[in-house]
């Protein structure tokens, strides 16, 4: 048998709905939200590795989230420029066929960049500046690639990136799949895309390469979702500039695999 209390005045009644609104805002809080991370709107994910953003309350979580993709967006719009103003520069195309080793030093600097913004991570503003000269690297190796192919291909490219980019953070955002187990598959992968790049420098087949070019934008969109999986899971508040390398480099060899398959396509 329920018992009823009865208030004995307004102000104490005053406190009893005010409690059961309480006690009943967080089940209807719960109910309501969707799967969109974060998941648990409520207080702190008690599941989760402690010292992970997964770990921290809301509004950690969406202000570590929003962080990462502004200094992405910020990454990502660095390099349209640049790679702009090097398509815009008149005879690049043809200094570049006939200077195609200035990409390796690049590659060199990417490397000891890298390690770099490892060890500095969360030293400020030291890994902002890192991650800018790393970006800006990048941005030129990019340039080189994306001069050898027509404006409307690279256009084609970047479209489907974005929509591919988009549907997979929408995917691992509303997903409540433990994408850990994946881990060790996502880099045997990759080391099978790495050994296939190897082999293709030998061959030189357009067919092979375009083989190739698929496969390693498969591989790609799984370490997307791995590693967006991983930065609002398992990473540190403090990872931020990790979580925006890990991000970018998914996204841009995306983007390279993507318009290796349509330039293929064009031709």
């Amino acid at each position: 048998m329920t018992s009823v209390r009865i208030p004995k005045d307004d102000a104490e009644a005053q406190l009893l709905v005010e409690s059961d609104n309480e006690n009943e805002s967080p089940k209807r809080t719960a109910q309501q939200s969707s799967q969109f991370w974060p998941r648990d709107l409520i207080g702190v994910n008690m599941s989760a590795k402690m010292g992970t953003v997964a770990a921290e309350r809301v509004s950690i979580r969406i202000n570590f989230l929003r962080k990462v993709l502004g200094i992405v967006s910020f990454q990502l719009l660095l390099t349209i420029g640049i790679c702009t103003a090097i398509y815009c520069t008149p005879g690049s195309k043809d200094f570049l066929k006939a200077q195609s080793w200035i990409v390796f030093p690049s590659l060199f600097v990417s490397i000891g960049l890298l390690i770099g913004l490892h060890v500095n991570a969360h030293e400020v503003p030291i890994n902002y500046v890192l991650l800018a000269a790393f970006t800006s690297v990048q941005a030129l190796t990019l340039g080189c690639i994306v001069v050898l192919f027509q404006v409307q291909v690279i256009l084609e490219a970047a479209i489907t990136t974005m929509l591919v980019v988009f549907g997979l953070f929408m995917y691992t955002l509303q997903s409540k799949k433990d994408f850990s187990v994946g881990y060790a598959t996502s880099f045997s992968l990759l080391g099978c895309l790495l050994a296939a790049s190897f082999v293709q420098i030998f061959v030189m087949s357009s067919a092979f390469n375009f083989i190739l070019n698929v496969f390693g934008a498969g591989v790609f969109c799984v370490l997307l979702v791995l590693d967006l999986d991983a930065i609002m899971m398992r990473m540190s508040p403090e990872d931020y500039i990790l979580a925006c390398i890990a991000l970018y480099m998914d996204i841009i060899n995306l983007f390279v695999r993507i318009l290796q398959i349509l330039g293929e396509g064009s031709k």
